[in-house]
């Protein structure tokens, strides 16, 4: 099973804003680059994701985002099942899909079964609990944000680029 670009631009921004530190927010520019992913994407996907109650965000020169409580309590089964509601696993799932075996067929059951066990199998994880320090603090840096633990006295001081 392969995931949506959507879906996987949203774990990331999740897993960067649940490891930045409490109270810190981050620009949607700051994210995009933060998670590797183009501005208008992250932005979109910032926008779902705070529809969805999952992140918090404000406009104006201190706005930003955060990640929201229940958004580091969100399984990521019940969040991907939201964020891939009607994308197909094969054309013939497609809204103007067809195909000549479609009377009857039995793989598209088969293959929504996979699906919905996948989903099931990733239920239990929070997303909390894949958020790391380690694996945030660098890119926190590289975007000029102090990392977890860091006090806030002493300025983000970006690292350099691993050759």
């Amino acid at each position: 099973m392969r995931l949506t670009a959507f879906s996987d631009i949203a774990l990331r921004v999740l897993l960067l804003t649940g490891g930045a530190p409490e109270g810190e927010r981050l620009t949607t520019r700051a994210i995009a680059e933060g998670v590797g992913a183009p501005y208008h994407h992250v932005t979109k996907t910032v926008g779902r994701l705070s529809g969805l109650g999952l992140l918090a965000s404000s406009r104006g020169r201190t706005g930003g985002v955060s990640i929201t409580s229940a958004g580091l309590d969100t399984g990521v089964g019940t969040l991907l099942r939201e964020l891939e509601a009607g994308s197909a696993m094969v054309a013939c799932e497609a809204p103007d899909g067809h195909c000549p075996l479609d009377h009857e067929c039995r793989l598209r059951r088969a293959l929504a079964d996979a699906r919905e066990a996948f989903y099931r199998a990733l239920d239990d994880v929070r997303v909390r609990d894949l958020v790391s320090e380690r694996q945030v603090g660098p890119v926190l840096l590289s975007i000029g944000m102090r990392p977890p633990g860091e006090p806030e006295g002493r300025p983000a001081v970006p690292a350099a680029p691993i050759p």
